[in-house]
């Protein structure tokens, strides 16, 4: 019974080593994998190409959709595409979506109220929250909405 027990902790003692010498190699591997680059869909609108990448580039830094961000600029008509307004704007979208999902809203209406609170301000967004279940009906919105849908389709 002991050379039993002694016999299986033996061979959970080297199942273990040989788990930790094969984590590196998996974590390499993985890492390797993680370095490809991706296309940057570069859409026929009228945001210059070398905006779109800077949009692009913002986005994924703050874990954003690259289409929403054009959407914005394209529907709000931002003609100013200097890099550190790109910034900050997609930068308050962040923040926005932020906030919203930290007040426990799931994320399809976040997404509405990111848009919202970036038109009206939260406290625009909540007096009209309170005001009407509607909110999704905005017309910025829906113009949003639709044009995220129309260049994912693209």
């Amino acid at each position: 019974m002991n050379d039993t027990l002694g016999l299986i902790r033996y061979k959970f003692i080297i199942l273990i080593v040989f788990l930790i010498l094969l984590c590196p190699l998996a974590v390499q591997k993985a890492t390797g994998i993680s370095t490809i680059d991706y296309e940057v869909p570069i859409y026929k609108i009228s945001i210059p190409e070398n905006t779109q990448l800077d949009i692009w580039k913002i986005c994924e830094e703050n874990d954003l959709s690259y289409e929403l961000g054009l959407s914005v600029f394209q529907i709000e008509g931002v003609n100013d595409f200097q890099t550190g307004n790109i910034r900050a704007e997609i930068e308050k979208l962040a923040y926005l979506r932020d906030y919203w999902s930290e007040q426990g809203f799931p994320d399809e209406i976040v997404f509405d109220l990111m848009l919202l609170s970036k038109q009206r301000g939260i406290d625009g967004c909540e007096n009209l929250m309170k005001d009407t279940d509607a909110y999704h009906l905005d017309n910025y919105v829906q113009k949003v909405t639709e044009y995220k849908f129309y260049l994912e389709q693209i």
